[in-house]
């Protein structure tokens, strides 16, 4: 994250000191909060499944270029529109995003002793590719701000950790 270049997204960079790089394409210099704002921009849609094995999956799926918040279910195959979030409420969902410190999630969450629970996965979807994180009944600090925020979008109710 730290080696592309915020302007150009050259990898040719290299590091002026422990927070701070230069691209040799461009010339441009940042440091790390630079890259992370960069890193956050770059995300363009969100989507959530979650459920469990006797209960089915449902998905939470929200575009950040229109706002459209789409909600749908293995469980007869229900897909529906629910909401339209307009500039403010995207503000606030990429703060709580940054809040919770998403991007450094680490890719899997297992909790190998609960046999019954909950699986999910987040998918951070990129013009450059998606990010995922996932969990088998364990979950990343920040869960339950997380969930509390996309439910209040969603209109449902997200599962807590056991």
């Amino acid at each position: 994250m730290y080696r592309k270049c915020v302007d150009c997204g050259s990898r040719k960079t290299e590091e002026l000191n422990m927070d701070e790089y230069v691209c040799s394409e461009c010339g441009r210099a940042w440091d790390r909060a630079e890259a992370f704002e960069a890193a956050y921009r770059e995300i363009n849609g969100v989507k959530i499944s979650y459920g469990g094995f006797n209960r089915g999956f449902n998905e939470i799926e929200i575009d950040l270029k229109t706002g459209g918040v789409r909600l749908g279910s293995t469980r007869g195959r229900v897909e529906k529109t629910v909401a339209t979030l307009g500039d403010k409420e995207l503000t606030e969902l990429m703060e709580m995003l940054r809040e919770v410190d998403i991007l450094n999630w680490k890719r899997s969450y297992d909790n190998p002793f609960v046999l019954e629970g909950t699986q999910w996965e987040i998918v951070l979807k990129r013009a450059a590719g998606e990010l995922i994180r996932s969990g088998n009944n364990g979950f990343p600090g920040g869960w339950d701000i997380f969930c509390n925020e996309i439910g209040k979008i969603a209109q449902v109710s997200l599962p807590e950790p056991r």
